[in-house]
């Protein structure tokens, strides 16, 4: 990304911003698809190579730090798999236009620095540059 031009920066946020209200529809969690084992020695799913009870479909996600399941029934699985699709697509939107305005932002302050400091100084990785006082005489 630093071989772009500016002009090329922002031509791809504006395209990146434009895209996130198609992507706005979505389901912010995963689909899991379940094959269980009943358990019951005389089951079919005992067999060896049998798969088992299923399929089973589940959205998983977190909220305020916990693990949320819902099931999906069978005929709403197609709409689920697109809603949790855009969301992935929506998660590498914002991820892909944070990393555009980041290195817009670094520019920006590279361009000042020239103006008075170095440009390593105003590029410090690792936080805030950290002050330190001397002790003052008593």
């Amino acid at each position: 990304m630093e071989q772009w031009t500016d002009d090329e920066l922002y031509a791809e946020r504006r395209r990146l911003a434009d895209s996130l209200p198609g992507l706005a529809d979505f389901t912010p969690a995963s689909l899991h698809e379940e094959w269980r084992r009943c358990g019951k020695p005389t089951c079919r799913c005992a067999r060896k190579g049998d798969p088992g009870h299923g399929p089973r479909y589940t959205l998983v996600r977190r909220r305020m730090g916990r693990v949320v399941t819902r099931r999906v029934p069978a005929v709403m699985v197609a709409e689920f798999e697109e809603r949790t699709k855009r969301w992935a697509q929506f998660q590498q939107a914002c991820s892909r236009l944070a990393e555009v305005n980041a290195e817009l932002d670094r520019r920006r302050l590279l361009g000042e620095a020239g103006a008075g400091r170095s440009a390593t100084g105003a590029e410090r990785q690792g936080g805030a540059t950290r002050v330190t006082r001397s002790a003052r005489p008593v």
